[in-house]
């Protein structure tokens, strides 16, 4: 008896897994009905799929940008394709031509991902690797002892090869920006990020002005920018054509006019990432006529905010009275450092009554106090991530446990750091019925790195398991020191509760992360970690910094 399914629903369940490639392909695979809804979703904004290849060693996953140009020149008409082979680029024959228009799917483009994707396309195909590596190493040799002598035709020779290059890609960017142009109905998201390569943003530049983008960039809604001066012209032909961006990404502080000004006439703005402001302070940031001041202007209107740079810029959230999402990562600790007041904010917390989601990352000593003063404000949190080794307040950890018990009541995402050895755990638990994930973060100090302290987290989560059904699906235990008996006790416990041959709906996963500095576990204590690795109940045991290296950027617009 074969059920059939809605296609209207069918597509719902499927946008849920828009961010899932894996999942994507093997709905491919079902029938043409199944194929038909996934294709433009798996090619809406094909980027978001490659950020984590960066540091992946696996070849076949390093060449899946390769084969994704490859897709998309297979597209160019036919002139074009001379055109690029006219110019002496390596254009592999295309013997079969997709019947699928993909490029008329794509909603998301992201420019510095296109050119790092032509660079490995044209590396590929156009350089020549048939050059023994010593035989390489001669030859830059003899170049660079011909530069010291003063002889001129080698620099030249150098320098005719790389503007040969330069014109090749940059010929194979305008081919497939105007595609891009030309064949999509609409584009809702364009990220145009740091520069680290010149090409694509002059050729950028020069297609907004042309009549037939102007269609095309009106339904922009999303857009990750540079705050930089040679992107005036950019936003000003941005400006004109729309005034409907509902989230924007800002990387930097150059207090570009142009950008400004299409801040200025956004009508629809919701969302607002900052990244990497950090040499400028926050009231100068704020007060000063040009982005900042336009930001200012839009903050009563922002529900979700998320900065990058200094957690100086706390003191900015007294103007953001709607948030419903705040996150700050602060990765610039010596412009936090203030001698006078021993790192401790200026400003009290302010009432965010509609706050969610709260997130909060800090490298260098913070002050949960304030951290505590925000969550009494609100009683709507539904996730709450603190993450940090160096607390300004250590005593204080058991005053933030008692304000997430006390006025987070609907919480489920929960990310606390614990410096005590007798934590409430079960207290939180039991107050907090609703929690699905949650990450202990131990904070040690001098005379606990060496002693098994953190047994009791392990104790009481178990105690309080056999009491009372619990909602945790993920659990994430870092910098902990656990004794091996104690650790294998929970594991085993937690194995034969949600293994995987047990019939519960819910099965929980673990992880263990540790932080070199402070500690490396014993070998009998990771030869655990193997074996129930192994079998299923922890999904991952390494350090914390090799885990978070290989994972896609923290702030990074995506399509709604």
């Amino acid at each position: 008896m074969s059920i059939e399914i809605n296609t209207d629903v069918l597509s719902v369940i499927l946008y849920f897994l828009r961010y899932n490639r894996r999942s994507l392909h093997s709905c491919l695979l079902v029938n043409r009905l199944w194929c038909e809804l996934t294709i433009p979703i798996l090619w809406r904004d094909p980027w978001t799929f490659f950020y984590r290849l960066e540091n992946t060693s696996s070849p076949s996953v390093q060449n899946q940008p390769i084969k994704l140009i490859n897709t998309y020149l297979s597209l160019l008409p036919q002139e074009s394709i001379i055109e690029l082979q006219n110019n002496g680029i390596n254009v592999p024959i295309y013997q079969y031509k997709s019947t699928l228009n993909y490029p008329s799917y794509l909603r998301g483009l992201d420019l510095d991902y296109l050119n790092r994707s032509i660079l490995r396309w044209h590396y590929k195909y156009n350089e020549k690797h048939s050059t023994h590596p010593f035989q390489k190493a001669v030859t830059r040799l003899k170049k660079f002892c011909k530069k010291v002598t003063g002889r001129d035709d080698s620099i030249e020779t150098t320098n005719d090869e790389d503007r040969i290059r330069y014109d090749q890609i940059h010929l194979i960017c305008s081919k497939l920006l105007s595609l891009f142009f030309k064949e999509s109905p609409k584009l809702s998201l364009i990220r145009i990020k740091q520069k680290k390569y010149e090409i694509p943003f002059p050729l950028f530049e020069n297609l907004v002005k042309l009549d037939e983008t102007k269609n095309c960039l009106s339904y922009l809604t999303g857009l990750e920018c540079v705050d930089d001066h040679n992107m005036e012209e950019i936003y000003t032909h941005l400006a004109l054509n729309n005034t409907n961006i509902s989230q924007i990404m800002i990387h930097g502080y150059r207090n570009t006019s142009s950008l400004a000004n299409l801040i200025s006439v956004q009508k629809k703005l919701q969302k607002l990432y900052i990244v990497n402001v950090s040499r400028v302070s926050p009231n100068d940031y704020w007060t000063t006529p040009g982005v900042g001041l336009e930001l200012q202007r839009k903050a009563p209107f922002i529900t979700i905010l998320k900065l990058e740079g200094s957690c100086r810029f706390l003191e900015l959230l007294k103007d953001f009275i709607n948030l419903k999402e705040f996150s700050l990562r602060c990765v610039h600790r010596n412009s936090c450092i203030n001698n006078n007041n021993n790192n401790r904010l200026l400003v009290k917390a302010p009432k965010l009554i509609n706050l969610e989601k709260f997130e909060f990352e800090c490298d260098h000593k913070y002050e949960i106090k304030f951290i505590v003063d925000l969550i009494k404000s609100t009683r709507h949190l539904r996730k709450v991530i603190i993450e940090g080794s160096r607390i300004l307040d250590p005593t204080n950890c058991n005053l933030l446990l008692d304000s997430i018990k006390t006025y987070c009541p609907r919480l489920k995402n929960c990310s606390i750091p614990l410096s005590t050895i007798d934590p409430p755990l079960i207290t939180l638990l039991r107050s907090c019925k609703e929690i699905q994930r949650l990450c202990l973060f131990s904070v040690p100090s001098a005379n606990q790195i060496n002693i098994n302290y953190c047994d009791n987290f392990l104790l009481q989560i178990l105690e309080f398991e056999k009491l009372e059904p619990t909602n945790l699906r993920t659990l994430e235990l870092i910098n902990c020191s656990f004794s091996v008996e104690v650790w294998e006790k929970f594991l085993k416990t937690q194995y034969e509760t949600y293994g995987i041959y047990n019939t519960k709906e819910t099965r929980k996963s673990v992880s263990y992360l540790w932080m070199e500095y402070n500690f490396y576990p014993p070998s009998e204590f990771l030869e655990i970690c193997s074996l129930y690795k192994k079998l299923g109940m922890l999904k991952t045991y390494e350090n914390i910094s090799s885990c978070k290296s290989g994972l896609s950027p923290k702030y990074s617009l995506r399509l709604d």
